[in-house]
Order: structure tokens, then sequence, then C-alpha cells
């Protein structure tokens, strides 16, 4: 299926993809990830999975993360949400969720 993006959502997506791949690269030691971009009941979805080293629950609300940071404020612009989870020792999840401006309009 194809999903058709305005230039903002396009942007937020990319920049979020982009950071989520450099932790992956700088961080987890992963050999594989998974990339979901799909569009469900008037909400776009990114979702980016690797099998790589987890993210401690820690390190997620620490603070101290300027890429989860900038992540996350991305997201809130556009009144979305955006979850980090992982599973102890192997596996990061990164999902976005973003109204989809021509659902609102």
């Amino acid at each position: 299926m194809d999903v058709a993006l305005d230039s903002e959502r396009a942007t937020v997506l990319f920049r979020i993809f982009q950071e989520t791949l450099t932790n992956v690269a700088r961080h987890a030691d992963a050999t594989q990830v998974e990339v979901r971009l799909n569009k469900e009941n008037g909400t776009l979805i990114l979702e980016v999975r690797d099998n790589g080293k987890s993210i401690s629950e820690e390190q997620l609300s620490n603070g101290t993360s300027l890429g989860i940071l900038g992540m996350r404020e991305r997201v809130l612009l556009l009144g979305g949400t955006l979850s980090i989870s992982s599973a102890p020792g192997n596996r990061t999840t990164v999902r976005v969720l973003i109204p989809d401006s021509r659902s609102s309009g």
C-alpha cells in the first residue's frame, strides 16, 4: 500500500527514522532492522524494530538523550506520540503515531 504524506509529516518521519537508525548503528549491535510505514484509521504509523541490545528504562527516562528528546518534540508538534519499548536483553521497537492531516480536514 502506498502512503502519501504532506511535506511536514514526511520530513518529521524521515528525521525520526534517521535518528532511530543512527541509534541502532551506535548502540544496538543489531544484525536486522524491520521498518513499517502504514496508515490506519487516519493515523500514520512508523515502526522500526531491531534485533540488537535493548535500551533500559533508565536510559529512556533520564532525559539526557538529545536524539530521543528531539524525536519526541517533533512528534508532539504534529499531535502524535512516540513510544520506545525493549525486550530485556534484545530487540527495541520505536513506534510513531501521527494524525494524517488529510483525515482531519
